[in-house]
């Protein structure tokens, strides 16, 4: 029930910031993004369909897509996106937010693209959608590795160039300065406080040290074999990967029991396995 409700409120609150950004900033200063908004808008140039009628075919497209390849959570939290998304907008369009930030149109470029890569990170980081082009991206992460905020900065670059064809160069190098802070605020939303480190220890008291984190913290080891250059010692060391907030303690609880334990720790950007992208105990699952 708590993970559901974390799941439901993160996506209501990253859809309303969503909105608020696209009203406070995008609207007042006609800034180019990319998106199925921007897809529809090209195909409309082409095409004499109304624009509600070709989104609806490319959201719909994009849903069965997550579907068929993320499930039906991930699925759940798109519809609601889509859902509650046009809800928030219409009541912050109600709003005299257009008159609030017109200083100046650089700086709303940049807190357009923060609020918005927050929004969309907050939905994506519990394992949600806000619907549309953010979909593939998030296909992209779970099969290829490859950050969502750095692929979804490729889309909307390629939807904008699109229809920089159609409206001209007129605010280019607006919409791309606001698809980069998205992007980049994107992948450190994601990660945030999810930071790993590496942790190798080596210490002749490695059975010690090894039941401690084991028992005490909680965290999983590997053992590896190995020999000591200057003594030529055989023995084994610690390898660790934890969050970054389990690191001070591992480090004190080493000294502890041997404080001339040699500790080298190191920051992970991506780590796969039990713990962390598959359950630690199957049994619990």
């Amino acid at each position: 029930m708590k993970q559901n409700l974390k799941f439901i409120l993160s996506v209501l609150a990253g859809n309303a910031i969503l909105a608020f950004s696209i009203c406070a900033f995008v609207v007042p200063n006609d800034i180019m993004l990319g998106g199925s908004n921007g897809i529809a808008f090209a195909i409309q140039h082409f095409l004499p369909i109304r624009l509600s009628v070709i989104s609806a075919v490319i959201n719909v497209s994009l849903f069965l897509l997550g579907l068929v390849f993320m499930g039906w959570k991930f699925a759940g939290a798109s519809i609601l996106s889509t859902i509650v998304y046009p809800l928030i907008l219409a009541v912050f369009e109600t709003l005299p937010l257009q008159t609030l930030f017109h200083e100046n149109i650089v700086i709303s470029a940049l807190f357009c693209g923060i609020l918005c890569g927050c929004g969309i990170g907050m939905v994506i980081r519990v394992g949600g959608s806000t619907g549309g082009m953010d979909i593939p991206p998030c296909i992209l992460q779970k099969y290829k590795g490859i950050p969502v905020g750095t692929s979804l900065m490729v889309f909307d670059t390629l939807v904008v160039l699109v229809q920089v064809l159609i409206k001209g160069t007129d605010g280019i190098l607006l919409s791309l300065l606001v698809i980069m802070v998205i992007s980049f605020t994107v992948n450190k939303v994601v990660v945030s406080g999810e930071k790993k480190i590496e942790i190798i220890i080596v210490s002749p008291e490695y059975q010690k040290i090894r039941r401690e984190i084991l028992g005490k913290i909680d965290c999983g080891v590997t053992m590896l074999d190995i020999e000591t250059g200057y003594e030529g010692l055989k023995q084994q060391a610690i390898l660790s990967v934890v969050y970054a907030n389990k690191y001070p303690e591992i480090r004190k609880t080493a000294l502890q029991i041997d404080k001339n334990a040699f500790i080298v720790a190191a920051d992970v950007t991506n780590v796969n396995g039990k713990g962390y992208t598959l359950a630690r105990n199957p049994e619990n699952v």
